[in-house]
């Protein structure tokens, strides 16, 4: 016979492929020498490509430009990574901002802290939520010497107020605000049992409510944005400016935050680095805040809508 005797294969065994079948089988994104196309799998074509900033891009996509950090530190990364650091930064602190200067006003300072630290973790304002899921203002009045601030709201069993993280990123979970069906007023700060801290009881140990659990108490599964420790390692702190003084802690407008770094409170008091404006009027302008204020009461009528109150303030002095 002249043609070639086909060779026999043993049992199981597979044929080679082709040339043409390996090529065709390329797992290649895009194929050597076709610089205008990407292969759709599932698709009817292949997807078109445009080049921008010397990179292919794939129609439809954009490429977001990441501009490299001018210096080697927090800020210089934060700004790089974000074009609207500035409003950012002010909505993240705008909280603390405001109880600052409450502090300052009222002469009442209330922080959220380790016992043994030298700074507060959290400033603390009428409007924070308390472990019992009740805001500060709808608990009992409090003075500068207040070391047990009972809840009033019917039904509540809280005999103190306990801060208690309200917002995703006070925990540093700052991607849930970029998740499409995210809704921060939904959020609640959880036990490692799962359980929201409104499904724990709001004294004693903190036992969990709900039915079949067997949590003995508040054990958190997120860390302090500011220490990385547990929120049971904490504890809320009602002083006067003489008490802050004699512990060392911060008082008037060193207690602003980022109150060494002007530039940054400068954002965090109006939303651009170079308007003092607020800062002056804090501190120098009419009606600024007075130095050394010894305030220990304060009557100001409760607005949960967070509104001005018109009723005016009637603090009591030490």
């Amino acid at each position: 016979m002249s043609g070639k005797q086909e060779k026999k294969l043993p049992a199981g065994a597979k044929p080679k492929m082709g040339m043409a079948a390996k090529t065709s089988d390329s797992k290649a994104v895009v194929p050597r020498g076709s610089r205008g196309m990407v292969p759709a799998h599932g698709k009817s074509g292949p997807v078109d490509m445009k080049k921008e900033g010397g990179m292919l891009v794939p129609e439809g996509y954009t490429v977001r430009k990441i501009e490299p950090a001018k210096n080697y530190d927090v800020e210089s990364f934060a700004r790089a990574m974000n074009p609207d650091f500035a409003p950012r930064l002010k909505k993240l602190f705008d909280p603390e901002t405001e109880a600052a200067v409450e502090a300052q006003k009222t002469g009442i300072y209330i922080g959220w802290r380790c016992p043994e630290f030298k700074h507060d973790c959290q400033r603390v304002n009428k409007m924070s939520k308390c472990f019992c899921g009740h805001l500060l203002g709808e608990h009992d009045k409090y003075t500068g010497h207040s070391v047990r601030v009972p809840c009033k709201q019917m039904n509540c069993k809280c005999k103190a107020f306990a801060w208690i993280p309200s917002r995703a990123e006070d925990v540093g979970e700052f991607w849930m605000q970029r998740r499409r069906d995210f809704e921060p007023s939904t959020w609640r700060a959880k036990c490692r049992c799962k359980h929201t801290h409104e499904e724990h009881d709001p004294t004693g140990l903190r036992r969990c409510k709900s039915k079949g659990c067997g949590c003995g108490h508040f054990d958190s599964n997120f860390l302090c944005a500011a220490c990385d420790k547990h929120w049971e390692d904490h504890e809320t702190f009602f002083e006067t400016e003489q008490m802050r003084i004699e512990k060392g802690l911060p008082v008037g407008e060193m207690y602003l935050p980022f109150a060494e770094m002007p530039h940054l409170r400068n954002i965090a008091l109006t939303g651009d680095e170079a308007d003092d404006s607020r800062y002056l009027a804090l501190t120098q302008g009419e009606g600024s805040i007075p130095q050394n204020r010894q305030m220990t009461g304060n009557d100001a009528p409760f607005n949960p809508g967070g509104g001005v109150s018109k009723s005016g303030f009637k603090p009591s002095y030490d």
